[in-house]
């Protein structure tokens, strides 16, 4: 077992994992979706983006967890935003959402998110 972002990671699953930062890990999930685990911003919204765009290639994508999700700063957001139009275009499905980030969602009232 590894420590990754205080969560245990098992070697296992390493198969399941699109991007991992010092501060973000990103790993595909059963249904087709993805899961954010820590913390997004400038620093690594660009590189993010990159991995779940190669993700969002594949057909039946476009959820992401976000219960895992400590901080998104409105760069991370416009990142994710982003991947709506490409390319299947449609949006993206954000699950698990916490209060203060589905206030923020409402107030920017971006068609690029749907909240689940």
């Amino acid at each position: 077992m590894t420590i990754v972002n205080g969560s245990l990671e098992s070697a296992l699953s390493k198969k399941t994992l699109l991007y991992l930062d010092k501060q973000l890990v990103v790993r595909s999930s059963e249904d087709g979706g993805v899961r954010l685990i820590g913390q997004i911003d400038l620093t690594n919204g660009d590189a993010m983006a990159d991995a779940l765009h190669r993700r969002w290639a594949r057909p039946g994508t476009g959820t992401v967890d976000v219960a895992e999700l400590q901080f998104i700063d409105l760069y991370g957001l416009r990142a994710l935003a982003l991947l709506s139009d490409a390319p299947l275009g449609r949006p993206i499905r954000l699950d698990n959402v916490k209060p203060s980030l589905r206030k923020l969602l409402t107030l920017l009232d971006w068609p690029a998110f749907t909240i689940g």
